[in-house]
């Protein structure tokens, strides 16, 4: 019995060293680009950080002579960028007097890549967005686009300093961190929210196709084992355009399940930044901001499309509590609203924007 004993842990060694051994070979294996990555134009310019880091942006100026509070989109992600499709979409809005700034966040983009992926955190898009407003475009009041995680970064922004925000849209928004759940283990958005009997929503992605092309199985070697010294050690294994290569080559097939119709998929631009994505997701639990949202007056609207993955339990619980808000359903539009229905998004959000700021 000791002799089989002895033999197993043997044999089991052998598999070990073996894998181990194999995984180490593959993770030598360069990762190679599928997109090409993104490159600037004479659009892009640079805001220089404090943390002696650069954030890229472009900005539509208006001609009109009647200037308004400025509009500062937040992409989504993390790790997402500035698609050249936005900026098509909201620049007519520049002719309302508004100036638009469109920037790619920390570590995705044009912006400057981090030393290291913990550089990157939801406080520090927060801090950044601070930074932006009150000493980079130097503007008293904002109004700001969240989409997505956008949505997170606008959120913590609102709640920190109010006085800044004049107006706030959320598109798509993910939802707010930390997730709550009852004594059964359900979501108490759930609960909270149902979803109401006049709104119909299409489930895009039935069988988890669109996960399964996110999921840690699709990913080369190099770029699993990346992350996961990342994670642990906070240091960078693989170069930070080969990781990148990895976020683009999947956000390339996961945003087919981002909208109604297929036929609406824009071509990937090369952004993707997936240091920042990992830094961003893991690395630092975000501050629960739903005691100080209703402390929040200014106006604020809530955008999702009729194909949205987000569930509208939790992009609803935005309107819930902030105080002065309400939901605008957009029908055969995915969670990118604007590649299914531009017209549809830009119209509502210079609605919203039309209207007269609450009387003090």
């Amino acid at each position: 019995m000791k002799a089989f004993a002895k033999r197993a842990f043997k044999y089991f060694g052998i598999l070990l060293l073996t894998g181990v051994s194999v995984i180490a070979l593959l993770a030598l294996i360069p990762i190679t680009a599928t997109v090409k990555p993104i490159q600037p134009t004479a659009d892009t310019h640079y805001w220089s950080m404090p943390g002696n880091y650069r954030i890229a942006y472009q900005k539509v100026a208006s001609n009109n002579q009647q200037k308004k509070a400025p509009i500062i989109f937040l992409h989504g992600g993390p790790g997402g960028y500035i698609h050249s499709s936005i900026v098509k979409t909201l620049a007519p809005i520049s002719n309302s007097g508004r100036d638009l700034y469109f920037y790619d966040q920390s570590g995705t983009g044009l912006s400057d890549r981090r030393e290291h992926p913990k550089d990157t955190t939801l406080h520090g898009h927060v801090e950044d967005l601070y930074e932006i407003i009150t000493r980079q475009i130097k503007a008293e009041k904002v109004v700001i686009i969240g989409q997505s995680y956008g949505a997170q970064i606008a959120t913590g922004m609102a709640v920190l300093h109010p006085e800044l925000v004049e107006k706030l849209i959320l598109s798509s928004p993910g939802d707010i961190d930390p997730v709550e759940f009852d004594e059964n283990g359900r979501p108490r958005n759930e609960i909270r929210y149902p979803v109401p009997a006049n709104l119909t929503f299409r489930n895009i992605d039935p069988n988890g196709e669109a996960r399964a092309k996110q999921d840690i199985d699709s990913m080369p070697v190099r770029a699993i084992v990346s992350l996961a010294i990342a994670t642990m050690f906070d240091r960078k294994f693989a170069s930070d355009q080969e990781v990148d290569n990895t976020l683009n080559t999947m956000a390339s097939r996961f945003t087919e399940d981002m909208v109604c119709d297929r036929k609406n998929v824009k071509p990937e631009e090369g952004g993707g930044g997936m240091y920042s994505r990992a830094g961003s997701n893991f690395y630092q639990d975000s501050d629960n901001p739903r005691a100080l949202m209703p402390k929040m007056k200014a106006p604020v609207m809530v955008l999702q499309g009729g194909c949205d993955f987000i569930s509208y339990s939790d992009a609803y619980e935005y309107v819930a509590l902030y105080p002065n808000a309400r939901y605008q359903f957009i029908p055969d539009a995915g969670h990118i609203i604007w590649w299914d229905k531009p017209e549809a998004y830009r119209a509502n959000i210079e609605k919203f924007l039309s209207e007269p700021l609450p009387v003090k």
